[in-house]
């Protein structure tokens, strides 16, 4: 079955940072509130209230936690198909990209741009070949990623070196990094 991306890109003018995902996960009944909400798992609204110190646990926390650090959010994923009931990246049938999205973002104030995995960072690069500003790819905020994360050589070595906990702290600290 056909899903139709259910939000519009949010976006500011004074936006200096573009955080590009993927697609919402649907949990069965919906997409959740808003962007990454859907599962009820995915880490992405509670690194950001950690990392600023602002609660998201509603609709209207998000969005000025955005509005307030100048931060623009879209996917990659405008139309797609799941090949089996669940949300990976690696499910996603591609039916249309969400270019037009992604191109209402990209305004003259941006300082970087964010992917929130290798997936969205590979296309993205295939959509906009010509971009000029820096991006950077985040390790996933998806729960599914921590087997991932676990073997990653920079997550292994900050273990060695005491510098981090767990998978989720890893993500605190890469992702604090890339919006400073």
């Amino acid at each position: 079955m056909e899903e139709i991306h259910p939000f519009e890109s949010f976006y500011s003018e004074n936006a200096t940072v573009l955080i590009i995902g993927s697609f919402p996960c649907f949990n069965g009944s919906d997409y959740g509130d808003w962007y990454y909400g859907g599962s009820g798992k995915n880490y992405f609204w509670q690194i950001l209230s950690e990392i600023y110190k602002t609660p998201t646990n509603t609709l209207d926390q998000k969005k000025q936690l955005c509005m307030l650090h100048n931060i623009s959010l879209t996917d990659i994923l405008y139309k797609i198909e799941r090949r089996q009931n669940n949300c990976s990246d690696s499910n996603l049938k591609i039916i249309e990209f969400n270019k037009a999205g992604i191109e209402k973002c990209l305004t003259k104030n941006l300082k970087k741009i964010l992917f929130t995995s290798k997936f969205v960072e590979k296309y993205f690069k295939k959509l906009f070949p010509d971009n000029l500003i820096p991006t950077y790819t985040l390790p996933s905020p998806s729960p599914t990623a921590n087997r991932a994360i676990a073997r990653m050589e920079n997550y292994q070595k900050l273990r060695t070196e005491s510098l981090t906990i767990s998978t989720y702290a890893y993500r605190v600290i890469q992702f604090k990094q890339a919006l400073q």
